[in-house]
C-alpha cells in the first residue's frame, strides 16, 4: 500500500470515525455483560476504559487535524484555502506531540487491562509468577516512555517545537527514544498476544474448541501488525528511506496509531463478549457444526472443564447470574470463570 491513500481527507475521516465506533460499541457491550450478569466490575476494565477515553481523544485530534488541513494534506501543498506553512507546520508538531504521548499511555493501559484479565482467566501459580512480572515490566515500560517523550527536550521541553537546528541541539536523543519506544511496542505486544498460546495448547480439548479458544486470543494479532506498520513508518521516515511529504508521513504515522489503540481495545474486549453475543449470534449452532467434523469416539474420551467459559458452550448453569466477585479474599478458579480481556502505541521523529 503506498502514501497515496493517507493524502484522501473523507478517506481519514471515515476510518476515524469507523475505528472510534467499533471500540464503542465494544466497551459497551463488555460493560453490559457485567451488568447483565451481576458481575463486579475488575480493574481490567477500568484500565481498558481508561484506554478507550484516550482512544477518543485520539480520535477528536485525528478529525481535527484533518479539518485543519494538518493531517491529509502535503505540507507543500498549493490549496489557497491552507494557512501559511510556519502555522501548518507548528499544528501538525503540536498533534504528533500529543498523539506518541497520549497513545503510549492508552496502549500501556490495554496492555496491563490484558495482563490483569490473563491473571483472573488462568488460576494456576506458575502463569500468575509470571504475570507478576509481566504487569511490573509494562507499568515500567509505560512510564518510561511517557517520562521519556516529556522529557526528551531536557529541561527545555518546549524546544521540541523550535526550528530543526534547536532540536539537534537541545533535543540530541529523540530518534534515539524513537527507536526504542517503537521496537519495544512490537516486542511487548508480541509477547502480550503468545502469553496464553502454551496455556491453550495444553489443554485437554478437541482440536476444534482448541482452535476457537486460540483464535479468540489471537484477535490480538491485529495489533501486533499496527504497531509493526507503525514502527516501519517511523523508521523509514527517520532514516529518509521515504521521500514522502512530511505532512503525509506524520499523518500515516497517526492514523496506525490510532489503528492500533481501537483494535488493542477491541481485542480486550472480545474475551469478555462471548455470554451476550452467545444471545444475539448463533454460535452454538456454528460450535456444533465444527464438533460434527471430529468423530465422536474421540469427542467422547476430552474434557472440556478447562475451557475458559468466552468460549465454552452454554449451558443451563451458565445463564444463571454469576456472584459479585469478592474484593477482600485471593479469588479461585471457580470465581474466575465467565470473566475477561485487552492492549499497546510509539513516538514520531522529526521528518520535515
Amino acid at each position: 500500500m503506498g502514501y497515496g491513500v493517507y493524502r484522501s481527507r473523507a478517506g481519514v475521516i471515515a476510518g476515524a470515525v469507523a475505528l472510534q465506533l467499533i471500540s464503542s460499541a465494544c466497551i459497551a457491550l463488555r460493560l453490559y455483560t457485567r451488568y447483565w450478569r451481576r458481575q463486579a466490575v475488575l480493574i481490567s476494565d477500568w484500565f481498558v476504559l481508561m484506554a478507550w477515553v484516550c482512544g477518543t481523544g485520539l480520535s477528536i485530534m485525528e478529525i481535527y487535524g484533518v479539518s485543519r488541513y494538518a493531517f491529509a494534506t502535503p505540507l507543500m501543498s498549493t490549496n489557497p484555502k491552507l494557512q501559511g506553512l510556519s502555522e501548518r507546520l507548528l499544528l501538525l508538531q503540536h498533534m504528533e506531540y500529543a498523539f506518541v504521548i497520549i497513545g503510549v499511555f492508552s496502549i500501556g493501559m490495554v496492555k496491563l487491562s490484558v495482563s490483569l484479565l490473563y491473571w483472573h482467566l488462568f488460576a494456576t501459580v506458575t502463569i500468575r509468577r509470571f504475570l507478576i512480572v509481566w504487569i511490573a515490566i509494562i507499568v515500567a515500560w509505560t512510564l518510561t516512555f511517557v517520562l521519556a517523550e516529556l522529557l526528551e527536550c531536557g529541561a527545555q521541553p518546549l524546544k521540541i517545537f523550535s526550528t530543526a537546528a534547536d532540536v539537534k541541539q537541545y533535543c540530541p536523543h529523540i530518534h534515539e527514544i524513537g527507536y526504542a519506544l517503537v521496537g519495544s511496542d512490537v516486542a511487548t505486544d508480541l509477547i502480550t498476544l503468545l502469553i496464553p498460546l502454551p496455556i491453550v495448547v495444553g489443554m485437554r480439548l478437541p482440536t476444534t474448541q482448541k482452535l476457537l479458544v486460540a483464535a479468540t486470543f489471537l484477535v490480538g494479532a491485529l495489533a501486533v501488525g499496527a504497531s509493526t506498520a507503525k514502527a516501519y513508518i517511523f523508521i523509514s521516515s527517520t532514516l529518509k528511506l521515504s521521500h514522502e511529504d512530511g505532512g503525509i508521513l506524520l499523518t500515516a504515522y497517526s492514523i496506525w496509531n490510532l489503528v492500533e489503540v481501537h483494535v488493542c481495545i477491541v481485542a480486550a474486549c472480545a474475551m469478555t463478549l462471548r455470554p451476550t453475543l452467545a444471545r444475539l449470534l448463533p454460535f452454538d449452532r456454528f460450535y456444533s457444526f465444527l464438533q460434527s467434523l471430529v468423530p465422536s469416539s474421540r469427542r467422547g474420551s476430552e474434557r472440556t472443564e478447562q475451557l475458559p467459559s468466552f468460549v465454552r458452550p452454554e449451558t443451563s448453569s451458565d445463564w444463571r447470574p454469576s456472584e459479585p466477585v469478592s474484593e477482600k479474599r485471593p479469588e479461585t478458579e471457580e470465581d474466575t470463570r465467565g470473566q475477561d480481556l485487552v492492549f499497546q502505541t510509539s513516538a514520531l521523529p522529526e521528518v520535515v
